[in-house]
């Protein structure tokens, strides 16, 4: 459960990407998405959220496999989704995984799936607080 739509957003704090000055989730362009409708912003976030370990695991295969198409398509629609989320750190590094797949860039898929993987991992951590 979301705790509250607040419009200060924590960073991502990876000093080491301009990530770090992405918000995870920039709620007024949430609103702005669904109308001012801040349930439906919910919804539609912790949907998607709820499907982010099930699309890690399929890059994971897809990497594993080498189907560098099938990863570059699967990750471009997720990265529709989290744009739709508006979740801006995110969508980041989808967008340098979805290019690291077009150019068929194992080392760099690699990294990006992992930064995915961490980042997914502090997102969950900064909406989930109990009622």
């Amino acid at each position: 459960m979301i705790s509250k739509m607040e419009s200060g957003s924590p960073k991502c704090n990876d000093p080491n990407d301009k990530i770090a000055d992405l918000p995870m989730r920039d709620i007024e362009r949430a609103l702005r998405i669904t109308g001012g409708d801040a349930t439906l912003a919910n919804q539609m976030f912790e949907l998607m959220v709820q499907d982010l370990p099930n699309q890690i695991e399929k890059f994971l295969r897809l990497q594993q496999e080498e189907n560098w198409g099938e990863l570059k398509r699967s990750v471009h629609r997720l990265r529709g989704s989290v744009t739709y989320c508006a979740v801006p750190a995110l969508e980041h590094n989808l967008n340098i995984l979805e290019t690291a797949a077009a150019s068929r860039k194992p080392r760099d898929i690699d990294g990006q799936i992992q930064a995915l993987e961490s980042l997914v991992k502090r997102l969950v951590a900064t909406i989930t607080a109990p009622d």
